[in-house]
């Protein structure tokens, strides 16, 4: 019965043990990878292996030019009150919209 007890202890703490080390995942990057699917797949390619987009001027959210963050704050503001290159503007909430920032700058490589 000792070895057991021993044996479940081993185990239990071994288990914990692997996820000591690493970083737990922010629930944000999966809030705004929804957000992504709900309110943009449809014309970008939203997943982080790219692909092509929909439509093909709506640049994949994995693109080059997508990575550069600077000033996405404005941009995803922008697309709530008046959308951009003909795109229609997209009802966001605050957190939908730092969400989804959150997401497209997860898709950085690091």
């Amino acid at each position: 019965m000792r070895r057991l007890s021993v044996t479940v202890v081993l185990f239990v703490t071994l288990s914990a043990g692997a996820t000591w080390g690493r970083p737990k995942p922010d629930p944000a990057i999966a809030r705004g990878h929804d957000t992504a699917q709900r309110a943009c797949a449809a014309c970008h390619a939203v997943e982080k292996g790219g692909g092509e987009s929909m439509v093909p001027r709506a640049v994949p959210f994995a693109s080059l030019e997508m990575r550069h963050t600077v000033g996405l704050d404005g941009r995803l503001a922008d697309l709530t009150r008046k959308g951009h290159y003909g795109m229609p503007p997209v009802a966001l909430s605050q957190g939908e919209l730092a969400d989804l920032r959150a997401y497209i700058e997860s898709l950085r490589p690091r």
